[in-house]
């Protein structure tokens, strides 16, 4: 089968598709549920932490078709660079959040904003390790993309704003860090 034909038959199936998905009830519908997962990356603004792995988890209660209630949490790991130790530092985060979404056919972008406790777990190479917990505040957005009427892929930015880390060798000046994660939300 030529490149060309494979091209117009996908996009025949997507076409006759689509229509299926806007004569369905709305979904995200007021007292709704949602319940996700995502994976991605972390970014710290502090120069000694290195960038690392984030893993999230999300349940969100639907109010309105477009305001919803989320509780997520999430954590990360980032390498501790340029000091004269090695280490780890891994926030584990628990954030309530208000989520607002635009409707837009399969495409749902949104807005995000909220408040939590950050956990801050270091392992320090010869140190004994140690815990430090912040309130934070975070703030982003996101894509959701249907697949199917209850499922969505989801892309997601957040600014997590916290304070100073203690460890037991060192203070970070900047426990900031951003996180983006692509992953899957199911609706019930």
């Amino acid at each position: 089968m030529c490149a060309s034909l494979r091209l117009i038959v996908a996009l025949s199936l997507l076409l006759i598709g689509a229509p299926q998905v806007y004569a369905q009830r709305r979904v995200p519908a007021e007292g709704m549920w949602g319940l996700g997962g995502s994976v991605g990356a972390a970014v710290p603004t502090d120069p000694s932490l290195d960038n690392g792995l984030n893993l999230a988890g999300n349940v969100e209660r639907y109010v309105t078709p477009r305001v919803s209630i989320r509780g997520q949490l999430g954590g990360s790991w980032s390498d501790i660079v340029g000091r004269h130790f090695n280490g780890t530092v891994n926030p584990v985060f628990l954030d309530g959040n208000i989520v607002y979404n635009w409707e837009g056919g399969i495409l749902h972008p949104y807005v995000t904003g909220g408040a939590g406790m950050y956990f801050f777990r270091s392992s320090i190479v010869g140190a004994r390790g140690m815990t430090d917990t912040k309130p934070g505040l975070d703030v982003g957005g996101g894509l959701e993309l249907f697949y199917n009427r209850r499922t969505a892929m989801t892309a997601e930015l957040l600014y997590h704003a916290v304070g100073k880390v203690d460890t037991s060798l060192a203070t970070f000046n900047d426990g900031q860090f951003w996180t983006f994660g692509v992953g899957v939300k199911r609706y019930f």
